[in-house]
C-alpha cells in the first residue's frame, strides 16, 4: 500500500509542480521567437451565437470599433438562435455584418463547420458573443501570421468579476495559473494545453476538423499543431468576459468542458503519437490528460493513506481531511451567502473543479458526450 501511496503522491506532485518546471526548462532551452510585423490580410471575424439577444448588439458594436481596416474585416454572425438574436443582427446587415442563420440546431461546432467555407478572409478569427475585444485585439493577433511558421494564434482572455462573486475570484486565480503554463508553451510554438475559443485566429486553409461535430477550438488548434504549424499565445490581444456568478453555474460549465475535452485529448494524443509529434504528446498528456484524471489520483492517495495510519503518514492523512473540510465549509458558505472567505477560496475551487472532472470522467466511461452547446452564463 505504501508503493501505491508514493506513486499517487508523485503523480500529483508532477501535475502541479513537476510539469511546470519541466515546461519552463524546455521553454528556456528550446524557445523560439515569432517574427511579428504589422500587415493587413483579409480577416473574417466569426461570432458564434445561440440565443444571445441580451449581448449581441454590444458585441457587434464592439466589432465595429476594432482598429483594423474596415475593407479588410468581414464580420459574420453564425447563429442557431430561436430568440430575437437574428432580428437584431439583421439591423446591421446593410452596415457590413453578414448573418448565417441556421434553422436546425446542431451545435456550435457544426455551425462553424457550415460557416467557415463561406468566409472570405484568409485569416479566420473565432469569437463568442459575450467576448468583448480590446480595440487593437485583431491587429495584435494578425501580426503573428507574418511569420509563415505560425498557423494559429490564441489571444488572452481576461475575466472580469463585476459582482465580486467568490467563485469568480477562484476562476480568475485558476486562469492566471494556467496562463503561466500557456506562456511557456507558446515559446515552443506548441500551445497544446489549450487555446481560448473566445479570441482565436487561424489560417483558413488550415481549418481541418475531425468531423462536422468535432471542430471546437481545442481540437482545431491541436490538429494545426500536429500537422506541423506553430500555435502560440498573443498576450496583447485581449478579450474580456464576465466570470460565473455562483458555483452552481461554474460547476455546470466545468463538467461540460471537461466531458468534451477529455475525449478530445485522447483522440488528439493518438493522432500526435501516430505522427511522431513528441512535444505535442508531452503537453497534451501532462497539461490535459493528467489534469482531467487528477481526482482519480486524489482518491487513490486518500484511500492508500488511510491504510498507513500507523506510520508518520498519519499527519498527511489528517491534512487531507482538513483540506477537504475547508473546501466543504467554503462551498456551503458560497451556497448560502454567495461569498467565500479568502482562506477557503483555493480549497473550495480546487475541489469543485476536480469533482467536475470526476463526473466528466464518469460520463465518458458510462454515458455519452453532448454535441450541443448550452448557455451557462
Amino acid at each position: 500500500m505504501l508503493i501505491v501511496f508514493i506513486f499517487s503522491f508523485s503523480v500529483l506532485i508532477y501535475i502541479f509542480f513537476g510539469y511546470p518546471v519541466v515546461l519552463g526548462i524546455f521553454s528556456f532551452l528550446f524557445g523560439k521567437k515569432v517574427n511579428k510585423k504589422e500587415f493587413y490580410p483579409h480577416v473574417s471575424l466569426i461570432i458564434s451565437a445561440y440565443n444571445e439577444e441580451n449581448i449581441i448588439r454590444e458585441k457587434i458594436e464592439n466589432s465595429f470599433e476594432l482598429d483594423y481596416p474596415k475593407e479588410k474585416l468581414e464580420i459574420i454572425v453564425a447563429s442557431e438562435s430561436t430568440d430575437k438574436t437574428n432580428e437584431i443582427v439583421k439591423e446591421y446587415i446593410g452596415k457590413g455584418v453578414v448573418l448565417y442563420a441556421y434553422d436546425n440546431r446542431e451545435g456550435k461546432r457544426a455551425t462553424l463547420y457550415r460557416t467557415v467555407p463561406l468566409a472570405k478572409g484568409e485569416i479566420i478569427v473565432f469569437s463568442d458573443a459575450n467576448a468583448i475585444y480590446k480595440r487593437d485585439a485583431i491587429r495584435k493577433l494578425v501580426r503573428n501570421f507574418f511569420d509563415d511558421r505560425i498557423g494559429c494564434v490564441s489571444g488572452r482572455l481576461i475575466y472580469v468579476n463585476p459582482k465580486k462573486s467568490s467563485i469568480g475570484s477562484g476562476e480568475i486565480t485558476y486562469w492566471e495559473y494556467d496562463l503561466i503554463l500557456k506562456r511557456m508553451a507558446s515559446h515552443l510554438f506548441a500551445l497544446g494545453g489549450g487555446v481560448n475559443g473566445s479570441i482565436l485566429a487561424i489560417r483558413k486553409k488550415l481549418y481541418n476538423p475531425i468531423d462536422k461535430y468535432r471542430g471546437d477550438d481545442f481540437e482545431i488548434s491541436n490538429r494545426i499543431e500536429i500537422n506541423g504549424h506553430g500555435v502560440i499565445l498573443e498576450p496583447e490581444a485581449i478579450s474580456y468576459e464576465e466570470t460565473s456568478e455562483n458555483s452552481k453555474q461554474e460547476f455546470k460549465r466545468k463538467v461540460r468542458l471537461a466531458t468534451w475535452n477529455l475525449k478530445s485529448t485522447i483522440l488528439l494524443l493518438i493522432e500526435a503519437v501516430q505522427k511522431g509529434r513528441l512535444l505535442t504528446t508531452f503537453i497534451l498528456f501532462s497539461h490535459r490528460f493528467l489534469r482531467y484524471i487528477t481526482p482519480v489520483w486524489l482518491i487513490i492517495l486518500f484511500l492508500s493513506n488511510s491504510f498507513l495510519l500507523n506510520t508518520n503518514l498519519i499527519y498527511l492523512f489528517f491534512l487531507q481531511i482538513l483540506f477537504y473540510s475547508l473546501a466543504f465549509i467554503g462551498l456551503m458558505m458560497e451556497k448560502n451567502y454567495n461569498k467565500i472567505n479568502s482562506f477557503l477560496l483555493i480549497p473550495s475551487y480546487f475541489c469543485m473543479v476536480n469533482y467536475a472532472a470526476l463526473l466528466a470522467l464518469m460520463k465518458n466511461l458510462f454515458g455519452k458526450t453532448e454535441m450541443l452547446w448550452e448557455k451557462v452564463r
